[in-house]
């Protein structure tokens, strides 16, 4: 997949995929709450930029989340991204549990943007090629 680098910081690469049209946002590492802040500021930020509306969000490199995120994302970042344009997002799950647990968490009460999660990643781009 053909992709261009929209932004590097060192817990999250974003790109965006021409092949499939939509942000391939790759997070690696120990995501805290400010880092989880920071870096959904960023996608937001690129989904409006780029005018996506599907998100390929791959945590198959997280090793843990900051349990408290998953209600800033509910309350601020889904509505915005939805907002934004954003239809679809795919999310590719953690090895770590409480990771898993956390993105569980977040699209539980989402509605808008649909967001599934997935165990791998072909999977995941199978179902964001679907919508």
């Amino acid at each position: 997949m053909p992709l261009r680098i929209l932004q590097e910081l060192p817990y999250l690469d974003v790109y965006y995929d021409y092949t499939n049209e939509w942000i391939y946002a790759e997070w690696r590492g120990e995501i805290t709450f400010e880092r989880a802040q920071e870096g959904g500021e960023v996608v937001l930020q690129l989904v409006q930029l780029e005018h996506a509306t599907k998100l390929l969000n791959d945590n198959s490199q997280v090793t843990g989340m900051w349990l408290e995120a998953p209600e800033w994302r509910q309350m601020n970042v889904f509505p915005r991204l939805h907002t934004a344009g954003l239809s679809y997002v795919a999310w590719v799950y953690s090895p770590d549990l409480y990771s898993r647990f956390s993105v569980d968490r977040a699209i539980s009460a989402v509605n808008q943007p649909v967001a599934l999660p997935f165990e791998d990643m072909q999977m995941a781009k199978n179902w964001l090629r679907l919508v």
